[in-house]
């Protein structure tokens, strides 16, 4: 296999396709050539090139016409025009119909390998975008977002006609419930998800400074202000702005905002010249907007604004169908991502995980996951495993002292600290199964043949009191 640049040069003229070959660096090339655009159509249909160079003069089928073939067939391969006959109408005509770059014959070799390591950083830059794109609007479709639960699917049934239309959305939810990622979810399943998904915290900026993040300044607006820097309203043209915790937003700067809602314009801070965006807004906040009116910390005819379509997430303690399913979700990332050797839960843990009052929401859910795995080390998560918030077990419960082992014995090590836990666990096990090598396999949730092994390992013998 080669990692050399496939590099496919078309021109009818014999003594330009020869230089061409002698003259490229074999070491970082490959060169192939054709001498018409019929001719380059079948090799690029055979073998995909990196580059295509094409002259702009050639019989039957000029380089123009040409370029609409390639870039048909091979549509993220860069092109690069030359021609001995150039013009500016010819170079600019070039340019429109997607040329990377144009070059006029003659050129040195040394010129024209230049703009080839040019073209193919660009190919790379795009192809990273578009795999960047694709893991992005995978991550946040709609079939990963876990809604087992009658409340979760009211709200994603809410974020699908969200994401069909252009208007503004609020999100309200606890903390960790996953506003932010709902919010991206819209983004990506709309129309605008070629264009940038732009998130602002409002209660992480303060005031004076959360005014001239949203909008841009011009140079010498404040102290510091040393040059002009556009907003994220700017930035989140054609796509959507992400207002996180909109509830903490200033009463002061609300009217700017509600101005950007209405007309889609606004004043950077310190200019004069109306700014222009087609921006779509998703809000989302933690807090109690109907009292944050009552209490004339939030404009009412900007909530109106921002409130046509409201989608309101439960917290995790709600959404009993979801524990599970979100669990066992985290759990299979953290094993496909190589960090946990972990497959399943135990009835037990299950239990555990439904019982509990998640105050952290899906946020607390998956931190408790990532911590269950530094933990366990088998295939099948058991109650043991679990913090002990969730567990409800204190520390002597859950590393309970076996047989001639005191808590006064140092531990000189993480290796010796982890072998005295798992002997204690594992005592605990057999005295819990009587001893019982298929009860207390079941209760480890281990296979038999694993409990023998990590006994030996740890010289426990079975009966042993």
């Amino acid at each position: 296999m080669t990692n050399k640049a496939r590099i496919l040069f078309v021109d009818d003229n014999q003594a330009a396709r020869d230089l061409f070959v002698q003259s490229i660096n074999t070491e970082s090339f490959e060169p192939s050539v054709a001498s018409s655009v019929v001719e380059a159509e079948r090799a690029i249909a055979g073998q995909m090139p990196d580059v295509v160079i094409t002259d702009l003069r050639m019989p039957e089928i000029d380089g123009l016409e040409g370029m609409k073939r390639f870039h048909r067939i091979a549509p993220d391969v860069p092109i690069i025009v030359i021609t001995a006959f150039g013009t500016v109408e010819t170079a600019v005509e070039s340019m429109k119909l997607g040329a990377f770059d144009y070059l006029r014959k003659p050129f040195k070799p040394s010129e024209i390998e230049l703009v080839i390591m040019r073209a193919l950083k660009h190919r790379h830059l795009l192809q990273e975008n578009t795999r960047l794109r694709s893991e992005v609007t995978r991550q946040f479709s709609e079939g990963s977002i876990i809604a087992s639960s009658k409340s979760m699917r009211a709200a994603m049934d809410l974020a699908r006609r969200a994401a069909s239309s252009e208007f503004p959305v609020l999100i309200s939810g606890e903390s960790g419930t996953g506003k932010d990622v709902l919010a991206r979810h819209i983004h990506y399943s709309g129309k605008r998800s070629s264009k940038s998904f732009v998130a602002i915290n409002c209660s992480a900026i303060p005031e004076n400074l959360l005014e001239s993040e949203l909008f841009g300044h011009e140079k010498g607006a404040f102290s510091g202000a040393e040059k002009t820097q556009q907003g994220f309203f700017v930035k989140a043209d054609k796509g959507t702005l992400f207002l996180d915790e909109i509830g903490d937003m200033s009463i002061n700067l609300q009217p700017k905002l509600l101005r950007v809602l209405q007309d889609g314009s606004f004043y950077p801070v310190g200019g004069r010249t109306l700014v222009r965006t087609d921006a779509r807004l998703i809000c989302a906040t933690n807090q109690n907007i109907n009292k944050l009116l009552e209490s004339g910390q939030f404009r009412q005819d900007l909530f109106y604004r921002i409130n046509t379509i409201k989608i309101a997430l439960p917290p995790l303690r709600e959404r009993q169908e979801d524990i599970v399913l979100l669990a066992e979700h985290f759990l299979a990332r953290l094993r496909e991502s190589g960090h946990t050797v972990a497959e399943r839960f135990s009835s037990e843990a299950i239990a555990m995980l439904k019982s509990y009052r998640w105050p952290g929401n899906v946020r607390e859910l998956e931190h408790a996951v990532e911590r269950i795995t530094l933990s366990c080390d088998c295939s099948t998560v058991s109650v043991v495993h679990l913090p002990t918030e969730i567990s409800g077990l204190n520390s002597s419960e859950h590393v309970r002292i076996a047989p001639g082992i005191t808590t006064e014995a140092p531990v000189h090590s993480y290796r010796e600290a982890r072998e005295d836990f798992e002997r204690s666990y594992f005592h605990q096990v057999l005295a819990a199964a009587n001893d019982n090598m298929n009860q207390a396999a079941n209760l480890a949730g281990l296979h038999r043949s694993s409990l023998y092994e990590k006994l030996i390992r740890l010289k426990i013998r079975v009966g042993a009191k």
